[in-house]
């Protein structure tokens, strides 16, 4: 009655109004905007029910409840329903909703509590139970569970529910259990920082497998019958100074190919197994204050200080942490340090210092674990004795004392030790630097780029080689008959620890496919790549503030088990792992040859391998060459005769290109052409009438100290004698001299002198001293000489053969010819170049003039001629005349014949006879006085 009475006051007054909407009063109202005057009779601001969908389960999970509103942040429950109100337009921005308006009856992250007759009808306490992840997952798979709810506290109970939260629940913000309906998802609204996020670039890499190495049937090696590919020359045609010397050296070979030496035995094609003498793998912890580690309780939970001066497993905060709190980011939180320090006079057993203080972790005489600033060693005093921890290779903490092991364990926020035989190693030493935990950690993005900074190692050295060393570069590749997943770390290593709270069973798919690659991936890099999965796993399945302590205990578990895969246990699964799927192989081609004592090496057998040619140890016979593994001919092969297309006639550059005649050069039939050499007057222009632009077949030059064309000029002019002819030559100036004189030169290059002729060379030089009439400076003395090349320096002959100096100038003012000298060349003196029986030299004039200091010096030289007059013979003279035969000089022997071949050498000191033929009486006197420039 008082009920309906409060209804019908509540009615007349008019509580709630609409802005300018007349209601039905028979219809449901819902979205409604509007003010209102009545109070709700229940309020909460727990963000989950700000979500109007909640706010509408809370409504219809309370039989009071007829209308609903969220506004300002709060949800509102409201005992009349809003087509029962008296409308008047009232401003106003609440939103308010019939019962029967709510679309959902889940109620979703909502702290608060169940009445008597709800009781939870299972429970769990494991630890990744209590997480939304883990208590969702057992609800589902838990016939009749409707609703679940997890507990705030560090060791906290998942509880099942067979009904939904509609029936009781009541809304509490400072319980600390959290609920969800079944068919919730882990978040509905803000209720606080997220742990934080990281942003993948792509995914950690896809691992295959390798098809296993196969090889082709062994084929028994052959010897060689084939021809070879035609010879491609390197040039042009060529052509030889000397093929009289050709043909007298010419020669070839041919013969059959030789008959195989040894058989050799066939390749090994199982490969070689991994190698035995690899380096010490490294513990997990070594005592030492450098060697730090955080403790890891049965449940991977960090052990931390309390305020009670003892150590417990790491809260669950109760309430949400700020936004910067370093505890939301779990895959770098950094987690309090210990250490083993050795006790005075203890060898059995250390003490565990709090890093960061002078505090060690002591027992208590009843089993309490608490902090203490003294070493007691062994025995208890004052009821505490501190000398009882040992750690083994895998970071797992043992306790004694007085020969009795004790168990370590943590219920709650309590830690005690309690005696037990055997003892349970529940605590964990994680190190604070494991290099591959470190890198896991630094990679922990889902990514390709992984493997790639992850630098595999070559085959056969590193920590965990997958070869021998020997020999070289052996690689590993999948072998015929191979196991995967010999190396799951999940499944061989469970005696180790006691069950693992969290699901790595994907990580450990990934980690064991890594360790079975042979041709990728090394142990550390697949450790690298294990931990990056088990820390992602850490981050999919724990996302909240309210499970982050769950979150920093899978990460410490991850990289716990990163450390153990980095020690000598992990490198026995790689191993063991690596022994079933792969063996070692050659890299280049994979045949392996052994040898009977078992030593094995390397060697293609397909290839070129004299020693290996088609089999381990086949050699081929002598002058015989291993070809694609076959013995063949060491160069150019037809049928079975072996030879060289460059120089055999019978098969010049191809099998069966015969030469006639029998001459084969470079690949090419070759016709010999030994030529000839007719004595005559050798140099041209050699009275310089030819001389524009320069003096043809003449170069003029000046050695240093002086500067052709300032102080030392070659002009063409004529010479007048006493006739008042005209006589063609050039004119030699030399002005301005230095102290030293000036030198010059002038060359005629490529002279010809036949071989086994003498010469004798001869000019005309006059002295000058007017120019068309006019006198000019000319008191210098000047020399002439002349050589088989062209010396360096000036006043030296080199290797080169040199006539005396002739002298021309103010002491030998006259006009004459010299000569003769006498010489002849062999093919091998210095400055010679030989070619078909001719020999060339670079006939050169070197010009000294000097004596008068500023001076100059001024002469003409003209009529030079190098004529034969003889032949060279060892033992006897020639004594025949030469005569002049179609103008040109020829020589005669005894019978007559013309000399066309190479005669003896030149010897000094044989007695050589020659005649002369006419020429004009020596020593004429002309006269300088009518010089006339051309």
């Amino acid at each position: 009655m008082r009920l309906l009475s409060w209804v019908a006051l509540t009615a007349s007054l008019g509580f709630v109004f609409a802005d300018n909407v007349v209601l039905d009063e028979r219809a449901t109202q819902c979205g409604i905007k509007g003010g209102r005057i009545l109070s709700s009779y229940f309020q909460t601001q727990q963000a989950s029910f700000t979500v109007t969908a909640q706010c509408g389960a809370l409504c219809k999970s309370q039989a009071l409840c007829q209308s609903y509103a969220v506004e300002n942040g709060y949800c509102r429950l409201y005992l009349l329903p809003i087509n029962t109100l008296i409308t008047k337009v009232i401003s106003g921005n609440n939103t308010f909703y019939d019962k029967a308006c709510a679309t959902s009856t889940d109620m979703c992250q909502v702290n608060g509590f169940r009445g008597l007759l709800n009781q939870a009808f299972s429970t769990s306490t494991k630890l990744t139970d209590n997480s939304f992840g883990g208590c969702s997952a057992l609800c589902k798979k838990t016939a009749g569970c409707k609703a679940f709810s997890i507990e705030l506290v560090t060791g906290g109970t998942c509880r099942l529910y067979k009904n939904a939260l509609t029936k009781d629940f009541t809304p509490d913000p400072k319980n600390l259990n959290i609920y969800w309906d079944i068919g919730c998802q882990r978040s509905v609204a803000n209720n606080g920082p997220s742990l934080n996020a990281y942003t993948p670039s792509t995914t950690v890499p896809n691992i295959g497998t390798h098809a296993a190495l196969s090889f082709a049937p062994a084929e028994n090696p052959t010897r060689l019958s084939t021809d070879s590919p035609p010879y491609t020359p390197t040039s042009g045609p060529t052509s030889l100074d000397d093929d009289e010397q050709f043909m007298s050296t010419y020669t070839f070979e041919e013969f059959p190919l030789a008959t195989v030496n040894a058989t050799g035995d066939p390749p090994n094609t199982s490969g070689l197994a991994q190698p035995t003498a690899i380096p010490t793998a490294p513990c997990m912890v070594q005592p030492g204050s450098q060697a730090q580690f955080s403790i890891l309780n049965e449940n991977f939970i960090p052990m931390v200080s309390r305020a009670s001066n003892s150590i417990g497993p790491l809260l669950q905060p109760t309430a949400a942490p700020a936004a910067n709190d370093p505890i939301l980011s779990p895959e770098t939180y950094v987690l309090p340090g210990f250490y083993l320090k050795a006790a005075a006079g203890v060898t059995t057993a250390y003490d565990l210092v709090y890093a960061g203080t002078s505090q060690l972790v002591a027992m208590t005489n009843t089993g309490r674990i608490v902090l203490t600033g003294t070493s007691t060693g062994t025995a208890f005093k004052n009821n505490l004795v501190t000398s009882i921890f040992n750690v083994d290779c895998y970071g797992r903490l043992s306790v004694t004392q007085g020969g009795s092991s004790w168990t370590w364990s943590t219920s709650g926020q309590t830690s005690t030790l309690t005696k037990a035989s055997p003892a349970k190693n529940n605590m964990k030493a994680l190190p604070k630097t494991i290099p591959t935990i470190q890198s896991a950690r630094k990679h922990r993005k889902r990514n390709q780029e992984l493997a790639e900074r992850l630098v595999k190692r070559s085959y056969s050295d590193g920590p965990a080689p997958k070869c021998p060393a020997q020999p070289p570069a052996l690689v590993a590749r999948t072998k015929q008959g191979y196991q995967l997943g010999e190396g799951n770390f999940c499944d061989n290593l469970s005696d180790y620890w006691s069950l693992s709270p969290f699901d790595f069973d994907g990580s450990c798919a990934v980690q064991s496919l890594c360790y079975d690659q042979c041709e990728d991936y090394g142990w550390q890099s697949c450790n690298a790549i294990f931990g990056t999965m088990m820390i992602l796993s850490c981050a999919d399945a724990y996302d909240s503030w309210w499970e982050v302590a769950v979150a920093v205990a899978c990460v410490a578990q991850a990289s716990y088990f990163t450390g153990v895969a980095a020690t000598k246990t992990g490198r026995d699964l790689f191993y063991k792992a690596q022994d079933s799927m792969c063996r070692c192989f050659c890299s280049s081609p994979p045949d392996t040859c052994v040898f009977q004592n078992g030593d094995f090496y390397c060697a293609d057998i397909h290839g070129s391998d004299d020693d290996n040619c088609g089999n381990c140890g086949r050699q081929c016979g002598p002058n015989s060459k291993c070809r694609n593994g076959n013995c063949g001919c060491p160069r150019d092969q037809c049928g079975t005769t072996c030879l060289d297309f460059r120089n055999n006639p019978n098969h010049c550059g191809s099998c069966g290109n015969v030469c006639n005649p029998s001459y084969c050069l470079d690949g090419r039939c070759y016709v010999p052409d030994p030529g000839s050499c007719t004595p005559d007057q050798s140099v041209t222009n050699n009275d310089f009438t030819t001389y524009s632009p320069t003096f043809a077949n003449w170069t003029m030059a000046a050695y240093p100290g002086c500067t052709l064309g300032s102080n030392i000029d070659f002009s063409p002019t004529n010479y007048i004698d006493q006739n008042n002819n005209k006589n063609r030559a050039v004119l030699v100036e030399m002005t301005s001299l230095p102290s030293s004189g000036c030198q010059a030169a002038m060359v005629q290059a490529a002279v010809k002198m036949c071989p086994g002729i003498q010469y004798e060379l001869t000019f005309a030089m006059g002295y000058v001293n007017q120019v068309n009439d006019n006198p000019v400076q000319s008191n210098a003395d000047c020399t002439v000489r002349w050589l088989t090349g062209t010396p360096q320096p000036w006043n030296s002959n080199g290797a080169f053969q040199s006539s005396p100096n002739y002298n021309i100038g103010v002491s030998n003012a006259n006009y004459k010819t010299f000569g003769p000298w006498s010489l002849h060349v062999s093919k091998d003196d210095a400055g010679v170049t030989y070619h078909k029986k001719s020999n060339f030299i670079d006939l050169t004039a070197v010009i000294n003039c000097g004596g008068a200091t500023n001076g100059a010096g001024r002469f003409v030289i003209r009529d030079v001629q190098m004529n034969p007059v003889g032949s060279v013979k060892k033992g006897r003279s020639v004594t025949e005349p030469l005569t002049l035969e179609n103008g040109g000089i020829v020589l005669r022997r005894a019978d007559g014949g013309n000399i066309t071949d190479e005669l003896a050498p030149y010897h000094p000191e044989l007695k050589v006879l020659v005649t002369t033929f006419d020429k004009e009486a020596a020593n004429l006197t002309k006269r300088a006085d009518a010089l006339e420039a051309w």
